[in-house]
């Protein structure tokens, strides 16, 4: 499958439907692992065909880093996936890492400061707590910037961030 049958078929489609359910804990997994594949699936055709931003690197976690180090939001993602996938990371590995374990995910009460526009009032979002430091961040930020960022590549631009990220933590702009 390429980047683009799998972007078309199956990421798309699950960041979708965890964007229109924010509380839904299915859903973010899903969008989550979906979208880290998407960046397997980019490295491992690029590398194929030469692209030298991932023929350089072996392996493809290697290049997950080059597009943890152009997104935070892809970072967490990328952490979070990692966790979900081993069920725990090993703090004293030699990777820093944003999220260690698949608890990080918590449903909180939607409100000031995570209310997004077409959200039901009085619901409840998913959020990833840091490892880093009292913080968190909205699921549903980090699967957006991510899509935005691995959709530019799949379309042939380059790994960049655009106007439409806007990756927060409690107590920073």
């Amino acid at each position: 499958m390429t980047p683009t049958e799998f972007h078309e078929e199956v990421a798309q489609p699950n960041m979708e439907h965890s964007l229109h359910h924010p509380d839904d804990v299915r859903a973010l997994v899903n969008a989550v692992l979906t979208l880290d594949a998407l960046a397997g699936l980019i490295h491992a055709h690029g590398r194929a065909a030469g692209v030298p931003a991932m023929a350089k690197h072996e392996a493809d976690d290697r290049y997950r880093d080059d597009l943890a180090a152009v997104s935070r939001s892809y970072r967490v993602l990328r952490d979070l996936a990692a966790s979900l996938k081993h069920g725990a990371l090993d703090p004293k590995r030699a990777k820093a890492r944003l999220v260690r374990n698949g608890g990080a995910v918590q449903s909180v009460a939607n409100g000031l400061g995570l209310f997004q526009c077409g959200d039901s009032i009085g619901g409840e979002v998913l959020v990833v707590e840091l490892d880093d430091g009292p913080g968190y961040v909205r699921a549903s930020t980090l699967v957006a910037d991510s899509y935005r960022m691995l959709k530019r590549i799949v379309d042939g631009g380059p790994a960049d961030l655009d106007e439409g990220d806007h990756f927060t933590r409690a107590g920073e702009p």
